[in-house]
């Protein structure tokens, strides 16, 4: 991305606010680009106490600059680096042996304060001997300065990875750009088809391709970027200064057998890759427009990335490249894939998440060596999928009815990994047609759907005994389990207990390693499964469950509850919040019977999101408890469409209020203490940045003195005061509304205020708004906008609905200090009339129609 884009993007993010920008680890000695830089984004925001921190290796950089402060950062003490390594090569809060502390000192102090040396040698030394331990102490010299101390320990570990083709695989990262995420998965299938990840008795190539990456990891030669949702690495990172190893590695600075140069590019220049280079390429990812026969010179190719937005087709010289295990095209608009794809025979991955297609072709079947299929979940699988017996990344699979479709292509898949969807189940006819699936054998399988259609051609219903034939592997890593559309009355006995039937041991072994577990349109079942002996499971939905009266199942460890569409439920259980202590994430949504909340919401620990919607008949949210659960980090409150809630204890309120981020109260038609709850948020709301009030009656504060200090970071409201208003309770509406503003005058960017017909003024407040960006003007009464709503300086966009005394527009002329504002959107204001000046320096908009330019 160019800098003036990058440029650009980065005055529009710190528009009208207050910032800190951390501009990490510059090298940039340039000082004309410094001046550009700072005169660029000086301007860009009113705002005060803006503040820009800059860290470098560079103490020119640091002069360079003209910082207000210069900060050194010293070296960890020796103790300090000492409990690093101990750390990354002891377990956790495990004994370390005297003899180990007396060596392990020494290194520490090689270290010379530096973490990364700390943490890579501590990796090192993990799992290594006494005899190890010393050597590596001894053969270690750190007389040098900073960067050659920690090129030489890392030099160190990487002499010691172990087995060589390891070394090989710690090279070939470096062909990714600093600082690049790289993606667990894709990394070890663009290894195995190099040749690195050497199958033995007990490791397939994938699990050879997992303990590297680990070890990788325990010498801090990798970095965790991201981890998935149970805790496993998902991508990871290089440190710059370990790429700059590997990448000397890959490029002969290093003798290691088998690596030479050009061998691994990334071509982004335009035109084609030299013939001479071409032929030698065993990992190309390419970056541009392609044409038909621009791969025909690459006889060596294993790997093969494209990435183009003009790339519509696979190029038809990809076909004469017989060696080729690995093909990625998902950054491309190619739409089909064509039938010779079937003779790239040595095919192992294949991944084309961009295809537009509705099915493969025929000839896929043929590419038998194929390990991981990668696709969209719209793309129809061909015919006789069955033959691919060795893959093992299939995420989605639909029955079909001819032969070649059926579900009994899935029981020769037995290497079958990580996530299958099985969708068109009603298309099974019974146990003994399911059981040919062969789930019992596939003991990797870790995310499992089974999914039904609610729209059937065929009503005769077997789902009981399809279900029970799927049963999965007694020895399944099983995490996530989603049934979906079953419309049996019971749940067979696996489902039941949560557990499958362990033939040799002649018992239920349990599914004890779910952590997720989904119940979707079930809508002839009665009855929850039994969850409470699942101690690893956090998430549980429920949803278009209709004939369920009661969540029996007791859980003790959840941290997301989700509930909808239960039409038959009262209630919930009594425990349910002080059973689940960590539950971040409750939403319950369209149950219309339910009544009322069990106590204990507010003494959650962790809560992150509250979100209450379309309960019609709940009239209690909970008792407040005498012990809340403290300050929390963030909230995100959810409350609307329950028209009986009586009362939003403020207790609860004043509780959360510290941490509350976002609120919403909308449809509340019968809640009585809305001002009191104004009150509270008024006090004490710092993180509030969100708050929507719509459909509430009485908004107004409860004491006429309170002031609205606490919203100081309130950046859009929406407010509604014309429920159950009254000539009495106007003067406090007024002002409450100003209190709310004025607390908020240097934050607020986007206003919704929704008033009544009699209004004959607009909030005075709104005029001292320094940021608002969006005004939306609802039902106000009066005939023509103030002389002071011109000064609102950074208004861009302008929204009048539903006035219908607003006769008139200010002139153009009197447009002038709104230099920002670019839209006016009129709505249902029949008396007005717009000059027609207006349309040639705003967009207009009235009833939904553009008004064109004069």
């Amino acid at each position: 991305m160019k800098g003036e884009v990058i440029l650009k993007r980065l005055q529009e993010a710190l528009k009208a606010k207050t910032y800190l920008l951390v501009l990490d680890d510059v090298w940039n000695e340039d000082v004309s680009k410094w001046e550009d830089f700072i005169n660029s984004i000086s301007g860009v925001t009113s705002t005060e106490g803006n503040g820009i921190i800059i860290t470098t290796r560079s103490q020119r950089v640091a002069s360079i600059v003209d910082p207000l402060e210069i900060y050194s950062l010293n070296g960890l003490s020796d103790a300090d680096c000492w409990s690093i390594i101990k750390a990354k090569a002891f377990l956790e809060n495990g004994e370390v042996p005297s003899r180990f502390e007396r060596i392990g000192k020494k290194i520490a102090e090689r270290c010379q304060g530096l973490p990364l040396a700390a943490n890579v040698v501590g990796g090192l030394l993990r799992s290594k001997s006494e005899e190890e331990w010393r050597f590596i102490n001894e053969n270690w010299l750190s007389n040098d300065d900073e960067a050659q101390n920690i090129t030489k320990i890392l030099k160190l570990s990487f002499d010691h990875l172990s087995p060589p083709s390891l070394k090989k695989c710690f090279a070939y990262c470096s062909i990714f750009s600093k600082g690049a995420e790289m993606e667990k998965q894709k990394v070890i299938e663009l290894w195995m088809a190099e040749g690195f990840l050497q199958l033995d008795e007990r490791y397939k190539m994938e699990s050879v391709g997992n303990k590297f990456f680990d070890v990788l990891l325990h010498n801090s030669l990798l970095i965790v970027a991201q981890r998935d949702i149970y805790g496993d690495v998902w991508s990871c990172v290089m440190h710059d200064l370990v790429h700059d190893l590997a990448s000397s590695v890959l490029n002969g600075s290093h003798n290691v057998d088998g690596i030479t140069p050009v061998r691994y590019i990334v071509h982004e220049e335009e035109g084609p890759v030299p013939k001479e280079v071409a032929k030698h390429l065993r990992t190309l990812f390419f970056k541009g427009i392609t044409s038909v026969s621009m791969f025909s010179n690459f006889e060596c190719l294993h790997n093969l990335s494209l990435t183009s937005s003009d790339c519509t087709e696979l190029p038809n010289s990809i076909r004469e490249l017989i060696h080729l295990r690995n093909l990625n095209i998902s950054n491309t608009r190619i739409k089909n894939l064509p039938e010779w794809i079937g003779e790239l025979y040595q095919l192992q991955t294949l991944r084309a998440l961009c295809l537009a297609t509705q099915k493969l072709p025929s000839t896929l079947k043929y590419l038998i060596k194929l390990r991981h299929l990668h696709i969209d979940s719209h793309v129809e699988l061909p015919a006789d999928m069955g033959r691919l017996t060795c893959l093992q990344t299939l995420v989605h699979f639909r029955v079909g009815k001819e032969k070649g479709y059926q579900i009994e292509e899935l029981g020769s898949l037995r290497n079958l990994k990580g996530r299958l969807e099985i969708r068109n189940l009603e298309r099974v006819r019974d146990k003994e047609e399911a059981i040919k699936a062969n789930m019992f054998e596939k003991s990797n399988l870790s995310y499992l759907v089974f999914h039904w259609n609610e729209q059937r051609e065929d009503e005769s219903r077997s789902d009981e005994s399809v279900l029970e034939g799927l049963q999965p592997h007694e020895n399944a890593n099983l995490k996530v389990l989603k049934i979906e559309g079953f419309k049996g009355k019971r749940f067979p006995t696996w489902t039941q207990k949560m557990a499958v039937w362990d033939g040799l041991q002649g018992s239920y072994v349990p599914l004890d390693k779910l952590f997720s577990i989904t119940f979707r349109r079930c809508s002839e079942c009665e009855e929850i499964p039994m969850l409470k002996h699942l101690p690893n499971l956090k998430s549980l939905i429920l949803q278009r469950l209709k004939k369920v009266r009661v969540i029996n199942c007791s859980t003790n460890h959840l941290t997301d509850l989700t509930i909808s569409g239960l039409e038959r439920m009262e209630c919930l259980p009594d425990a349910l919040f002080y059973n689940n202590r960590n539950l971040s994430n409750f939403m319950i949504y369209e149950c219309p019977l339910l009544r009322e909340l069990p106590d204990g919401v507010d003494t959650l620990n962790s809560l992150e999101q509250l979100y209450i919607r379309d309960c019609p008949n709940l009239k209690s949210i909970g008792n407040p408890s005498v012990q809340s659960q403290g300050i929390l980090s963030t909230l995100r409150l959810w409350i609307s469409g329950c028209g009986e809630l009586k009362e939003f204890p403020c207790e609860m309120l004043e509780s959360w209020a510290p941490s509350v981020e976002y609120l919403e109260l909308r449809g509340l038609r019968s809640l009585n203490n809305l001002p009191e709850l104004i009150n509270c948020l008024s006090k004490s709301s710092p993180r509030l940045a969100e708050m929507t009030i719509l459909g509430v009656p009485n908004f107004m504060a409860s004491s006429p003195s309170v002031e609205g200090s606490g919203l100081d970071r309130l950046k859009e409201l929406k407010i509604d005061v014309s429920v159950e208003w009254s000539e009495e309770k106007s003067v406090s509406i007024k002002h409450s509304v100003d209190v709310l503003l004025e607390g908020c005058c240097n934050s607020l960017t986007h206003l919704n205020l929704k008033g009544v017909h009699k209004w004959e003024w607009i909030p005075q407040s709104i005029q001292h708004l320094t940021a608002l960006d969006w005004l939306r003007l609802e039902n106000i009464g009066v005939e023509e906008l103030p002389q002071w709503f011109w000064n609102l300086s950074s208004l861009t966009r302008l929204s009048l609905y539903s006035c219908n005394k607003l006769r008139h527009l200010p002139s153009v002329d009197a447009l002038h200090p709104l230099t920002k504002l670019v839209w006016l959107e009129i709505k249902d204001c029949p008396e007005l009339r717009i000059d027609p000046e207006w349309r040639n320096n705003v967009t207009v908009y009235v009833d939904g129609r553009s008004l064109a330019a004069a």
